[in-house]
């Protein structure tokens, strides 16, 4: 991002690892399981951006800069005037539009650990942590990866593929806003309830899966 923007758009790279490099536990299960990744070693990572509020710097030019994505979601949140405030439908779906704004870009992993809800969950942990202080969260559900032959992906794949990822936020407190981006209050109760099953989840994956029988 330009130097001049830094304070105005703060990035976070989250990276997830498959336990601790540090933490014997994990050692000890790597000793015991051929299959199992080495402790420490990462299998996916999320990146999610902080645009500070009262900097002083246009924060729509300071996401714009950065990336295509980032103006489509701050562009459906900010005014079309000054592109410097809350648009009027922003401040009517949050319950105190004062604030920064935290953006969920990405979550991705690897093949192998998709399709266990490890993304909504470790989504929800990396928001509770990261958004102190943020109105709101926003997100742009869209396909991160495309199969072989991009070309050939249809509109009604596309379509598909954003309404399974669109089901996914939704299960921990992202709500439809305006122009494809979703927004999760963060003044509101019901979010941290369902990030706290999603955690609940977690837990129980991670049970089961260490008490899975060794190959």
């Amino acid at each position: 991002m330009p130097y001049d923007s830094e304070d105005t758009l703060e990035s976070w790279y989250v990276t997830v690892t498959y336990g601790m490099a540090s933490d014997e536990e994990w050692e000890d299960e790597e000793d015991g399981d051929d299959g199992a990744p080495a402790a420490g070693s990462e299998i996916g990572h999320l990146i999610l951006w902080r645009l500070r509020d009262c900097t002083g710097d246009n924060r729509w030019e300071a996401a714009d800069a950065e990336s295509g994505d980032l103006e489509v979601i701050v562009s459906a949140v900010f005014g079309r005037s000054q592109r410097t405030g809350y648009s009027a439908a922003f401040e009517k779906a949050v319950t105190h539009p004062v604030g920064d704004l935290l953006i969920l870009d990405r979550v991705s992993l690897d093949k192998e650990w998709r399709g266990f809800g490890l993304g909504p969950a470790l989504a929800g942990e990396a928001v509770r942590r990261l958004s102190g202080g943020c109105c709101a969260v926003a997100v742009f559900p869209a396909m991160g990866e495309y199969p072989e032959g991009r070309e050939q992906v249809t509109e009604a794949h596309r379509r598909q593929a954003r309404k399974k990822i669109a089901a996914l936020w939704e299960s921990i407190g992202f709500q439809p806003f305006r122009r494809g981006v979703w927004l999760l209050d963060t003044a509101l109760r019901q979010p941290e309830e369902l990030m706290k099953a999603r955690r609940a989840e977690l837990r129980a994956l991670g049970t089961a899966f260490q008490r899975r029988p060794s190959a």
